[in-house]
C-alpha cells in the first residue's frame, strides 16, 4: 500500500509527500522546502485518503 505525508502549514498551504523507507523525516522537509516551523499538522494517509472531492 503507498502512504503519503500530507504536511498542513501554517500559512494554510498543504504539501504531500509519498512515504519511502529509510527517508527521514528532515530528509523529507528538505526535498519539501519546509522547515519545523512552518508545520502545523502532519498526516499519514493512504492513497485513497488522499483523492479529495472536487
Amino acid at each position: 500500500m503507498t502512504m503519503y505525508q500530507e504536511y498542513t502549514l501554517r500559512d494554510g498551504s498543504i504539501k504531500t509527500i509519498k512515504v519511502v523507507k529509510g527517508r527521514s523525516m528532515q530528509e523529507e522537509m528538505k526535498l519539501l522546502g519546509i522547515s519545523e516551523r512552518d508545520i502545523f499538522s502532519i498526516q499519514l494517509l493512504d492513497k485513497n485518503s488522499l483523492q479529495k472531492p472536487k
